[in-house]
């Protein structure tokens, strides 16, 4: 019996939304207040964003919804730098790293998204020997 490669991805699609889910669950305080449909619902839209702006990793998508959890859905507009990132010719790595340290900075300091993007700005420096593009 062979299996289809494309049954294949969606077993392991599933599994990684359930650790996800799992993950938020223990880690998210105010996740565990949305109920099952919900965070299910929230996951596969986040993935499928985070698929657009070419996120494939589990790292890459699980930042990306980690982001969309604590900043909302227009989190990327607030910066250009972020976005200019996001649909960019780096490397998923740099994306995530960069991304990642854009988020810590808009966490810490809401209205300060211009310490956002030299945070995001270092990041590329600091990052530029893991690939151009």
């Amino acid at each position: 019996m062979e299996i289809r490669t494309e049954l294949m991805n969606d077993v392991a699609h599933a599994a990684f939304l359930e650790k996800l889910d799992a993950t938020f669950l223990r880690d998210l305080e105010d996740y565990n207040e949305i109920n099952v449909e919900e965070r299910h619902e929230f996951l596969v839209a986040a993935t499928e964003l985070a698929e657009r702006k070419g996120l494939k990793s589990e790292q890459g998508i699980a930042s990306y919804a980690l982001a969309l959890w604590y900043l909302d859905l227009d989190f990327e507009e607030k910066s250009n730098e972020l976005e200019s990132l996001l649909v960019g010719p780096f490397p998923e790595v740099r994306k995530i790293h960069g991304m990642n340290q854009w988020v810590e900075a808009v966490i810490g300091d809401p209205d300060n998204i211009a310490a956002a993007d030299e945070a995001l700005k270092r990041s590329l420096n600091l990052t530029e020997p893991w690939g151009r593009t």
